[in-house]
């Protein structure tokens, strides 16, 4: 690990607590919310890579603060947790933007997993976002040597 960071929104002080623990163990920077509306403001303070969401929360629930979060960052990927699991909260949690949708209570080495996946696929986004970035540079830089009809003429054999 690198010290991604993950920002954990959950209403139980025992489960932030316990991924707090757990995450900064295996070298992620943690920061905690204990609602949706503390994640947002979290969100438009310092990004965050992944955020681990629980679904069920008073005021903002999971589906909203995901919802929230992808608007102000589009590259913030989400996993929701829940310990209420229905087939069509979790398809409304994917269909919102949901890397994962993981089931409470989980096993940690299953959230890692979970954790792994969606931090590998961040990565694999912001390498194909320089990518692209990188070939448009270099279209830019070509362009400068062509004309309609091909290459200039200080540039032709």
């Amino acid at each position: 690990m690198s010290g991604e960071k993950i920002l954990v929104v959950d209403d139980e002080l025992f489960v932030r607590e316990l991924l707090f623990e757990f995450l900064t163990k295996e070298e992620y920077e943690v920061v905690l919310a204990d609602c949706g509306e503390k994640a947002v403001e979290v969100i438009k303070s310092r990004p965050v890579e992944l955020a681990l969401i629980d679904l069920k929360m008073p005021g903002m629930d999971g589906i909203e603060t995901l919802k929230k979060i992808k608007e102000l960052n589009p590259n913030t990927l989400s996993v929701i947790m829940t310990g209420y699991p229905t087939l069509e909260s979790s398809i409304e949690a994917l269909r919102c933007g949901a890397h994962d949708y993981v089931i409470k209570p989980f096993k940690l080495n299953e959230l890692k997993n979970s954790v792994e996946k969606a931090l590998h696929e961040y990565k694999l986004k912001t390498e194909i976002g320089k990518l692209k970035d990188r070939i448009k540079t270099l279209e830019g830089e070509l362009r400068k040597y062509v004309t309609p009809e091909g290459f200039t003429q200080k540039d032709s054999p």
